[in-house]
C-alpha cells in the first residue's frame, strides 16, 4: 500500500492511495482538468481509478468530482447526508459509505470530524495488513477520531495542521472568517495536531506522519513541522524525526508513504 497527496491546502485537496490494482482518489478539490494533469504527472491514469472518496462537500474537496466521475464512469462514495449537496454527481455513480466498506483491496472505516459541513468524516483505510488514518477539516479532536486511531495500531497518519493561532489572529482574514477557522467546527491548529500525534505515538509507538491541509495565509510548512516536531521529540530524537514526519505541499506530489 502507498499514499501521497496531489494537492493539500485551503485552495484544494486531493490524495491517492493504492494497493495492488485498487486505486482510490480521496477528495477531488481541483478542476477535473487539473486533476487529470496531476495524476498524469505521477504516472497514473484517471481511467484506472477504482473510486473517488469524498470527506465532505466543501469546494476545496469536491470541485472536480462531478466532471471526473462522469467522464470516466467512476463510482463516488460519500456520507448519506453529503449527497444532498453533491447532486451534480450522476445518481448512478453515487454510493453511500458504510462501516467496513470493502473496495477492492481496501476495507474502509470512518470517524466523525467537527467541521461546518453537513456530515464530514475522516477515513481509516486498511489493506495488506496496514492501517492508514486520513483526517483533515476538523476544529477539534473528536471522540470518534480518538477511537478510530486507537482501535488498532496505525501504520501511517495524514493529519490536518491548518494554521498557527497567532498568525490567524494577526493575519488579514476578516473577523468572521477568523472566528470560523478558530472554532470547534473549523480547522486544527499546529499545536492541536502536535498534541494529538504525541498522544498517539506515546500510546502505540512511532509511525509515518504527513501534515496536511496547511493554510497558505495562516501557516508555513516549516512552522507546522517545528511545532509538531517539538512535541514528537519526546518519543524520538530530532535527527530521526525527519524520517517519520513530513509536510504535504499545497500543490504537487507529497512524500510517498509506502507500507511494505
Amino acid at each position: 500500500m502507498y499514499f501521497f497527496t496531489l494537492a493539500s491546502s485551503s485552495k484544494g485537496n486531493c490524495a491517492l492511495v493504492c494497493s495492488g490494482d485498487t486505486k482510490l482518489l480521496i477528495d477531488a478539490g481541483l478542476s477535473a482538468a487539473r486533476l487529470e494533469k496531476a495524476l498524469q504527472a505521477v504516472g497514473e491514469r484517471p481511467e484506472q481509478l477504482t473510486a473517488i472518496l469524498i470527506t465532505h462537500e466543501h469546494t476545496d474537496h469536491v470541485q472536480g468530482v462531478a466532471r471526473l466521475a462522469y467522464k470516466y464512469s467512476l463510482p463516488v462514495y460519500a456520507t448519506p447526508k453529503t449527497w444532498g449537496s453533491l447532486s451534480e454527481v450522476p445518481a448512478y455513480l453515487q454510493n453511500d459509505y458504510s462501516y467496513g466498506l470493502q473496495l477492492g483491496d481496501f476495507v474502509l472505516d470512518f470517524c466523525k470530524t467537527s467541521h461546518d459541513a453537513v456530515q464530514p468524516v475522516g477515513l481509516v483505510l486498511q489493506a495488506e495488513g496496514k492501517r492508514l488514518a486520513y483526517i483533515t477539516d476538523t476544529g477539534c479532536v473528536t471522540r470518534g477520531m480518538l477511537a478510530a486511531m486507537a482501535a488498532e495500531p496505525l501504520d501511517g497518519v495524514v493529519l490536518e495542521a491548518n494554521h498557527d493561532r497567532q498568525m490567524l489572529l494577526q493575519g488579514p482574514y476578516p473577523y468572521a472568517l477568523k472566528r470560523r477557522v478558530a472554532s470547534e467546527q473549523g480547522h486544527l491548529t499546529n499545536a492541536q495536531a502536535a498534541e494529538l500525534l504525541a498522544w498517539l505515538w506515546q500510546r502505540q509507538g512511532v509511525c509515518p506522519v504527513l501534515l496536511a491541509h496547511l493554510s497558505e495565509t495562516n501557516n508555513a510548512p516549516q512552522l507546522a513541522y517545528d511545532t509538531v516536531a517539538a512535541a514528537l521529540c519526546r518519543q524520538i530524537s530530532a535527527a530521526e524525526l525527519s524520517q517519520w514526519l513530513s509536510v504535504a505541499p499545497a500543490l504537487g506530489q507529497s512524500r510517498v508513504l509506502q507500507f511494505d
